[in-house]
């Protein structure tokens, strides 16, 4: 099992996730949930393709990129391949086997929270490990 992350290092997580502007935590909620349970699996764990993360966030091309600058900026994201190849890669710390990604993606499973609570409405609280 992964080791715990500490209480300062959700607090640091969500002081980094409060600098973003609200429309990019809402695609950072799409591309983690693209990277970890999106349609195409046959990408490697942390990863999403551009026309998945399109697709599902509802976004027009030149809006999305806009975003998405904002995330790589911030380092939660880097940004592989060529147009219209593109993939996103989360970026983040692997906690022992597990990315902090999965260990939002399983509590927010474990305690029926959604990703969005935790991600856009900065809920990070309810992820400290007790």
């Amino acid at each position: 099992m992964a080791e715990a992350l500490s209480t300062s290092a959700w607090r640091q997580f969500g002081q980094r996730l409060g600098l973003l502007p609200v429309p990019a935590r809402r695609l950072l909620c799409v591309v983690v949930r693209q990277a970890y349970h999106g349609t195409l699996r046959s990408k490697a764990p942390g990863r999403a393709t551009m026309p998945e993360i399109h697709e599902a966030c509802g976004l027009d091309v030149d809006e999305l990129h806009g975003l998405l600058t904002v995330l790589k900026d911030s380092h939660f994201i880097a940004l592989e391949g060529s147009y219209p190849f593109e993939e996103v890669q989360l970026a983040s710390e692997p906690v022992g086997a597990e990315s902090i990604w999965e260990r939002v993606l399983r509590r927010c499973d474990c305690t029926g929270t959604r990703l969005e609570c935790v991600i856009v409405n900065m809920q990070i609280e309810s992820m400290f490990d007790s």
